[in-house]
């Protein structure tokens, strides 16, 4: 009955099928149920029943069905098996993780049964093998006996301590409870005293296993150089057991010869198949939907320069717009979002108005923002911030000495009522030499925000599988930036040059000194009436300049004089008190000083907001205007249509990725339509 059922037309089916899904997938990670062998040669070993001529075929792993050898003498497998060896892993004895599918056909085999036998384990490397040949068999054996679905049938001598097998060793590092290993104790005419209890898991050396053990009698080298055969060795098995009733008659038959092993693994081999194959069916649909997936996500290679030419333009377009909407304010939802929280760690609620008002700098170097109509804002408003402490305090006591100086040097050139216009110029050249600075501080600072932001927008519009493209192009918008500042450097240094000539029409000029004539004369004559205070001042009538030291300004102290407090700080004290050693003053040298005070003062305010203006707007004019928004047509007449096709051809991985894709959805497609047939 059990004969007939595992030889029915379902299960022999079913094992056929199994047997086909294993050779489909074998490069493949899904693992099905099999039986593996260590042994001597890496042979999957097929025993079909047939009830016509016997015969057996072989064949690589490499090759098809179609390709397989016919063998009709059954004693040519041997010699068949290690021609192929050698073919596979070359001559030398070599391994390969290539199999070797032999199949036979033979009468009078109760069951069909499908066995994988690896090569036994060897520590030495004999003559012509690879040196690190144990470590090759090591790794063969460990893949094939992990997986959960494989149960491990191990060839181990029955005089051999069972638990110090190597085999068994490397197995229960997978399978610690032994649940799916089982033995089959070669060589039982060697037996030791005792055989019995060890093969029923009792005693010294013997192993508890849930599978069991099954003694067999193999051929020895005699019997393999005489050629016996299968048939007759099965009836020597069963003389060699009658012969010894002694040591095995504790012993159920189940555990004794070739044909209880085989029933069994048939048994095992039927039951692990059929609850193992839906969970199999299920791996095969979900890795399906995997590889289709990702086969999807790779990009459409490009075939032909029309593909590439409309490919590159999509590209071209996304990156304009993006830029575009940048400079507009129109800002996604990803930099909104980085615009309320800087690396996670601040919250909308958190960052209050103050936040942005004393620490400008640390949103303008905000990385991966990339809010360009913001941050150039930003850049200006610090440049003008900067250039509007660039100037020095006119009216500071320091400046005024500055200014008598200048006079003391001018002398002899003008009317001392009348102050040289050089000495105008001559300091406000001073002032000028400290623009350029921070004039190109700001052009430097947008080139490199510019050149961070638009690599940025740059390679989130770009398909970063066109390597050799996007090294061109980059190199492009590097140098437009790079051009870009070139000329507004060159259009901020002539601005620099043209400051050099003083001169406005600005009505604002004349508005500001008359203001400030205004204020000061008002305040001479707010002294006038002030309640006097004593104080000690030279009598202006009797000062002379001079450029030889003297003590004349000791000698022209003339009276006390009436003055309020606050006439310490009006520009005739001052020109008194803090006269320099080195000459004496006039009351007209100190009315030119102030009125070159004022008149400086005056004229920087101007020419500061005609700078601020006029550079800010030079920097966006070439910045974003001539460089940001029209970058697109310098990318594109980077890359004429004729080369697009060289730059954006598919890398040779990616295809090779794309192909090995495709057959493994193929192989998995194939399986499953098998696998269910059958389910």
């Amino acid at each position: 009955m059990l004969a007939n059922e595992l030889n029915a037309k379902e299960s022999s089916g079913l094992l056929s099928v199994v047997d086909r899904m294993r050779e489909i997938l074998h490069n493949e990670n899904i693992t099905l149920p099999e039986i593996v062998v260590v042994g001597d040669q890496s042979v999957e070993l097929r025993i079909k029943s047939t009830t016509d001529i016997e015969y057996a075929t072989i064949r690589s792993g490499e090759s098809s069905e179609d390709e397989a050898k016919t063998l009709y003498d059954m004693s040519e497998i041997s010699s068949a098996v290690t021609l192929l060896t050698e073919e596979i892993a070359g001559e030398g004895a070599n391994v390969s993780s290539t199999p070797i599918y032999l199949t036979v056909y033979k009468r009078n085999i109760p069951y069909d049964l499908t066995l994988i036998d690896l090569p036994g384990i060897t520590r030495n490397p004999l003559p012509g093998q690879a040196k690190d040949i144990h470590a090759q068999i090591l790794n063969l054996i460990n893949k094939y006996i992990e997986p959960a679905t494989a149960v491990v049938l191990h060839v181990i001598p029955a005089s051999v301590d069972f638990t110090t097998s190597e085999s068994m060793k490397l197995a229960k590092e997978f399978d610690p409870q032994c649940l799916r290993q089982l033995i089959a104790a070669s060589k039982i005419d060697k037996y030791d005293k005792g055989i019995a209890e060890k093969l029923l898991g009792k005693g010294s050396g013997a192993m508890q296993l849930k599978l069991g053990c099954v003694a067999v009698l193999n051929r020895n080298q005699d019997e393999i150089d005489q050629d016996i055969s299968f048939e007759e060795m099965k009836k020597r098995e069963a003389k060699f057991f009658i012969k010894h009733h002694e040591a095995f008659q504790h012993l159920p038959d189940e555990f004794k010869g070739t044909d209880q092993l085989i029933k069994k693994l048939a048994i095992i081999q039927q039951d692990r198949i059929r609850s193992t194959l839906p969970q199999v069916i299920e791996q095969l649909r979900k890795q399906i939907r995997e590889k289709k997936l990702e086969l999807k996500n790779i990009p459409i290679a490009m075939t032909s320069e029309q593909d590439c030419w409309m490919k590159f333009q999509s590209m071209i377009k996304a990156f304009r717009e993006s830029i575009r909407a940048k400079v507009n304010g129109d800002y996604d939802v990803l930099t909104r979002i980085n615009m309320i929280s800087v690396g996670g760690q601040t919250t909308f609620k958190s960052m209050t108005l103050s936040s942005f008002q004393n620490d400008e700098t640390s949103i303008v170097s905000m990385s991966g923002d990339d809010r360009l109509a913001y941050h150039i804002y930003k850049f200006q408003k610090q440049f003008q911030d900067e250039f509007s402490r660039i100037f020095s305090d006119f009216f500071s006591a320091d400046y005024y000495k500055l200014v008598l100086q200048a006079i003391d040097d001018a002398a002899g050139i003008s009317l001392p009522n009348f102050p040289s216009y050089q000495i105008i110029e001559r300091l406000f050249h001073g002032e000028l030499q400290r623009l350029p600075n921070i004039c190109f501080t700001l052009i430097g600072r947008i080139q490199d925000y510019l050149k961070e932001s638009l690599l940025r927008i740059f390679q989130q519009t770009f398909d970063i599988q066109y390597a050799r493209l996007l090294e061109r192009l980059k190199d492009v918008i590097i140098r437009q930036i790079d051009m870009a500042e070139d000329r507004a450097s060159e259009r901020v240094q002539e601005i620099l040059q043209v400051e050099y000539r003083i001169f406005t029409m600005n009505n604002a000029y004349m508005e500001k000194v008359k203001e400030k004539n205004n204020k000061n004369e008002k305040k001479h004559q707010d002294e006038a009436t002030s309640p006097p205070i004593a104080m000690t001042v030279a009598d202006p009538s009797n000062m002379q300049v001079d450029s030889i030291p003297t003590t004349a300004f000791d000698n022209n102290l003339q009276s006390i004089s009436t003055l309020k407090p606050e006439d310490s700080t009006s520009p005739l004290l001052m020109a008194s008190t803090m006269m320099p050693n080195s000459y004496t003053l006039t009351s007209n040298e100190a009315l030119a000083a102030v009125d070159i005070q004022i008149a400086l003062d005056s004229y920087c305010l101007i020419v500061k907001k005609r700078i601020i203006d006029s550079i800010s707007q030079i920097c966006y004019h070439h910045f974003i205007t001539k460089c940001a928004l029209v970058i697109d047509q310098d990318l594109t007449m980077a890359c004429p249509s004729s080369d697009l096709l060289r730059f954006m051809k598919e890398p040779a991985d990616q295809t090779s990725r794309r192909e090995n894709l495709i057959f493994t959805i193929k192989a998995f497609e194939d399986a499953l339509r098998l696998g269910q047939d059958y389910l």
